[in-house]
């Protein structure tokens, strides 16, 4: 059967011969969901023969005599770190991240009839079956090993060990047979095709990634966000593949302000601006991404003309550790160390002396610092805000605030009367510090707090009281302009739809023949739009941050891919 569209289909994480993985676990074919299949997390296929992976590590080959029938192979330890399944003529084989691979084979079993586990290697990156030669009269696996070369098992009592390097192959990353193990293609790590027929090596003219877009959930995070990477590669022929980051080459400028998470996401540890570098596919492409401080510091003083900050928590805010050390600190900044000591001047920088601009102080806060060195050592800008008295810490479009004593009180004094006339109205949640989406609030009171912020306090239709975390007036007035926090409007009265499209609304499930009101609602706006009109009717496509893509047809959503 040629390749072909199916419509409607969505949340497909692995294709493997005529059936597919979803992320819920279910596994589909042409007829319909897989009943016999369920908490699946890999699939694989090849000779007729289908396996698959449960999420708690059963190994399971398709019956030859039953269909939709699937036997127990075997059980692996630790089913999450497996990355890929090969199967072949009643033998699969099991792929961990760190390179171990096992293979079952229904031949062989013990005395008691249990099939007996093989570990075939500890250092792979990738698996295929091939189908035996005269050369070789066991069918192999195909092994390409972490150090780019391509090896594969032995005949006969040989069949669980890697016996023989493919010769002329080097800086393989992968490879795909053709027919049998003297018939097959192999990808190079630059991304380039070769084709090997019986010991001849053969350049392929293959797509190849052309270019590599990346997209970030959120560039202007702040600290203790968790953000993700959106990675899409766009093919010579026009294909366009989302890859997982758990799957891209991802490097970290400054590990310290970004942590790159088990599941692929990643932690925003501190306040700067990070480079991370994703290749994948053999190209290579650099993100920014700024991160700020959500709520200000406490402390900063101007004495004769010295901005000081205090050491601990701005160190902190940028990632580092202080420690206390023969009466004065340790600072430990990424890769910068940094010995200070109260009323002197001479300080120590990654273990070279080093001459302060002025000398640091001590008060009841502790440890102050001249916000000049920030400048010298992080290449930090420093301004001192005459107007609400604080120092503003910025790298770039990152940033965080240092208040003073007196911020606080003059902020409640010029801010809070433009923030009155909110007070007494009313508003529909719509994403809101976890509140019930579309319920209605009334705003009761703004209260100032200390940092020179706000709370706003509602109050709920059943009359519970409801606070805000602390935020700048700014904050205050963009949650109640731009419609993402808040409605002014009752949307229930607004639009007339059934309680089964607000559940899915509700719930952020958009579903086909949805209108585009209803899509903007449960997702949100895209980050890009384009329409056209083919036949008379009126194709409108939409893509998300994270590449995914939806289309309506006069108006009625009718393709969903992620």
């Amino acid at each position: 059967m040629a390749p072909h569209v199916i419509e409607g289909e969505s949340g497909v994480k692995q294709v493997q011969g005529d059936c597919w993985l979803k992320n819920d676990g279910t596994v589909w074919n042409g007829s319909g969901k897989i009943k016999t299949l369920q908490g699946i997390s890999l699939i694989g296929y090849g000779g007729k023969q289908f396996a698959a992976l449960t999420s708690n590590g059963d190994v399971l080959l398709a019956d030859p005599y039953k269909l939709y029938l699937y036997n127990k192979v075997g059980t692996v330890a630790d089913a999450a770190s497996v990355i890929a399944l090969a199967a072949y003529d009643r033998q699969v084989a099991v792929l961990y991240g760190n390179g171990k691979v096992i293979v079952f084979r229904t031949s062989d079993f013990d005395d008691n009839g249990k099939i007996i586990p093989f570990t075939i290697t500890e250092d792979a990156a990738h698996i295929a079956f091939a189908k035996s030669t005269g050369d070789h009269p066991t069918d192999a696996l195909l092994v390409t090993r972490k150090d780019g070369t391509v090896w594969m098992t032995g005949n006969y009592k040989d069949r669980n060990k890697l016996t023989e390097q493919v010769s002329r192959l080097s800086q393989i990353v992968k490879t795909s047979v053709l027919e049998d193990c003297e018939h097959f293609y192999a990808m190079r790590s630059d991304g380039s095709w070769v084709f090997f027929n019986e010991g001849e090596i053969t350049p392929v003219d293959v797509p190849s990634v052309k270019q590599l877009d990346i997209s970030v959930s959120d560039p202007n995070p702040f600290v203790g966000d968790g953000i993700t990477l959106g990675i899409q590669e766009t093919y010579t022929n026009g294909a366009k593949i989302k890859v997982q980051a758990s799957q891209a080459d991802i490097k970290v400028q400054k590990p310290h302000l970004l942590a790159i998470q088990p599941d692929g996401t990643f932690k925003v540890l501190g306040v700067g601006q990070i480079e991370a570098t994703v290749t994948s596919g053999g190209l290579t492409k650099t993100v920014t991404i700024s991160s700020s401080l959500r709520n200000n510091l406490n402390y900063a003083k101007l004495i004769e003309g010295v901005v000081y900050v205090p050491v601990k928590p701005v160190v902190q805010a940028l990632g580092g550790t202080v420690a206390s050390s023969d009466g004065g600190v340790e600072v430990a900044l990424g890769d910068i160390s940094l010995s200070l000591k109260p009323k002197s001047t001479a300080a120590n920088l990654n273990g070279e002396p080093f001459q302060l601009k002025a000398a640091p102080i001590v008060d009841k806060q502790g440890m102050m610092m001249p916000a000049s060195l920030l400048i010298d050592v992080t290449g930090a800008g420093v301004k001192w805000n005459s107007q609400w008295k604080q120092a503003e810490i910025t790298y770039g479009q990152a940033g965080m605030i240092v208040v003073s004593a007196d911020t606080a009180g003059l902020v409640k004094k010029v801010a809070q009367g433009s923030l009155a006339k909110y007070v007494g109205k009313s508003y529909w949640v719509n994403y809101f510090q976890g509140w019930d989406r579309f319920s209605k609030v009334t705003v009761t009171d703004i209260q100032p707090v200390e940092l020179g912020e706000f709370v706003v306090v509602f109050k709920s239709a059943s009359g519970k009281k409801l606070e805000s975390y602390p935020m700048s007036s700014s904050y205050v007035t963009d949650l109640f302009a731009d419609g993402s926090s808040f409605f002014n409007y009752d949307p229930y009265k607004k639009y007339k739809w059934s309680s089964t499209v607000w559940s899915q609304i509700k719930a952020g499930y958009i579903s086909l023949g949805m209108t585009k009101e209803q899509v903007l609602l449960s997702w949100g706006a895209p980050a890009g739009k384009d329409a056209t009109t083919a036949k008379g009717k009126v194709i409108e496509t939409w893509v998300y941050a994270d590449f995914d893509t939806i289309v309506f047809i006069d108006g009625k959503l009718s393709i969903i891919v992620n």
